[in-house]
């Protein structure tokens, strides 16, 4: 290998590791944040719309021990200094209003199918604790 291959190589290298390192930021940072929105309710649940080949949008859902929103937020962006921003829209609203029908103004499509993919989780969930509490008051024993 000539010295111009090597320089290549090594920058292309560099760029890589640059890239890992500045993804794990932004996750970290989406961890703090999603965890301290944990804290504002009972339940939370994070979901994705997007595909490999096309820009993905992660939206949070938070919701209370009724099943209303509590806080929304989304994740979406070109780069590595893309945020968790909130998604006011979404507050207010029930577990089961969440990405139904048209998005409510300022929200985009894709957002909105992300939300709803939070939302589902919680959907399952309460569903599934609801189950569970049946089963109990008619004398049997709830999975855990």
């Amino acid at each position: 290998m000539d010295r111009t291959s090597v320089t290549v190589v090594l920058l292309l290298a560099g760029a890589w590791l640059l890239q890992i390192f500045l993804s794990s930021r932004q996750m970290a940072r989406f961890h703090r944040k999603t965890q301290q929105w944990r804290r504002e309710g009972a339940g939370m649940a994070i979901g994705l719309a997007g595909t490999t080949y096309r820009r993905k949008t992660y939206g949070v859902v938070v919701v209370d021990e009724d099943w209303n929103v509590v806080k929304a937020g989304r994740l979406s962006g070109f780069t590595v200094a893309a945020g968790l921003k909130t998604v006011d829209e979404a507050v207010g609203l029930t577990v089961d209003q969440v990405g139904r029908g048209e998005p409510p103004e300022g929200v985009s499509p894709k957002t909105w199918a992300a939300l709803d993919h939070a939302a589902e989780f919680l959907r399952k969930k309460r569903n599934q604790d609801a189950v569970e509490v049946e089963s109990i008051d008619e004398g049997g024993d709830a999975m855990t």
